[in-house]
This record gives structure tokens, sequence and C-alpha cells, in this order.
């Protein structure tokens, strides 16, 4: 029986717990999906889990490192999201919307007028380049991984990363690389 007090948690539950789950609705919210979606999100990205367990077992063969699975599953989610969706409502909105009704007071109106710039650039890029952009550097995945679970040649991500970066650097202009400096 389930749920009984004391039953120790279905393995998938301990892989995806509330600290991974904050850093799949993140991948998610960054890769452009929107917030009242985040919570079906981690969820699609909860059952392709169990699928892929179910799928190749829990033995050898299976998931190598299922933080770094979890990131890439959580992007192409927020990728079909967009697909099926093709709607064009920006991060940068959908934090000012946010924002307006609940402003975040812990965070100076600097890094809220930072983080809308950083949005607008986001906004700007590709889906494949918002795509690795936010593995390589939210989800702290290195480009040799990011090919190998994305099945792309390492060159094509570093494509990918070169041209998402050089377009922020348009975004944020000089003025912004010399604060980060």
């Amino acid at each position: 029986m389930r749920g009984r007090r004391g039953d120790t948690p279905p393995a998938t539950v301990v892989a995806l717990g509330k600290g991974d789950s904050g850093r799949l609705r993140a991948v998610l919210l960054m890769s452009g999906m929107p917030w009242d979606e985040l919570d079906d999100g981690v969820q699609q990205v909860r059952l392709k889990l169990l699928e892929e367990r179910a799928r190749k077992g829990d033995g050898d063969g299976g998931i190598r490192d299922e933080q770094a699975w979890s990131a890439v599953v959580a992007s192409r989610v927020a990728m079909d999201w967009h697909r099926e969706r093709r709607r064009e409502t920006g991060l940068r909105e959908r934090l000012a919307a946010r924002w307006s009704y609940r402003p975040p007071v812990e965070h100076p109106q600097e890094h809220r007028t930072l983080a809308l710039e950083v949005a607008d650039g986001l906004a700007r890029l590709t889906a494949n380049q918002r795509q690795a952009l936010v593995l390589r550097y939210y989800g702290d995945l290195p480009v040799k991984d990011i090919a190998r679970l994305l099945d792309l040649p390492e060159g094509t991500v570093k494509s990918r990363l070169h041209k998402a970066t050089a377009a922020l650097r348009n975004v944020l202009g000089p003025d912004r690389e010399e604060e980060s400096a």
C-alpha cells in the first residue's frame, strides 16, 4: 500500500524532489513557458521520466544523470509548448505583468531592469539558441552533454551558443558588459 506513513516514496519522487522541481520550473520559465503552465510542464517531465524508466528499466542502460536528462526534457517540453500555441507573448511581458501585481521586494530596481533586458534578449533568440543557452548556463551542462542529450554535433551546440551570446551582448550593450566585469 502506498501513502501510509513511514513508507519510502518511489524513486521518481526522490529523484525529482522539491529542489529539482524548482530547477525544472526555472528551465521551463527561461525557455519561454508561461507561469501558469509551469506545474503542467513539471508534471510532463516527471511523466516522461517514469516512461523512460519503464521502457529501459532501473538497471544498466537507463538514464545516467537524471538532473541533466530532466533539464533537457524540460527544455523540449517548453519548445513543444511554443510549437503548439504559436503565441508570441515574451518573457519580458510576463515578468513585467508578474511584478506589477506582486513586486519582488527583495530585488532592487536595477536587478529587475537587467532581468527585463535579458528577457528581451532571450525573446529575440531562436528556440534552438534559447534551448542551448538555458541548458548551458542555467542547467549548467557542459557542451558535450548538451550535444549528446540533444543528439547534435558539439559544433552545432557551440555555434548556437556563440550566436545566442552574441545576440544577448547586442541587446545588453557595452555598458552592461563593463558593469559585469
